[in-house]
């Protein structure tokens, strides 16, 4: 079974460009990211964990 993962690479591709080209850290409103990272924790924590833990056991991070 093969694969076309070419729309994929162009995605990936037009997102690099674009965070080189057009995007400026200093438009971020850090105040919303604050809130999104404070309403996600519960999701985003313990899959963190879960990563720091595979990255410790595999390869001593």
């Amino acid at each position: 079974m093969n694969f076309d993962l070419g729309g994929l690479e162009d995605l990936i591709v037009y997102l690099m460009k674009w965070l080189v080209e057009d995007f400026d850290v200093r438009t971020i409103d850090t105040e919303t990211v604050a809130q999104l990272l404070t309403t996600f924790s519960p999701i985003w924590n313990p899959i963190w964990e879960a990563v720091n833990r595979y990255l410790n056991e595999w390869f001593g991070f």
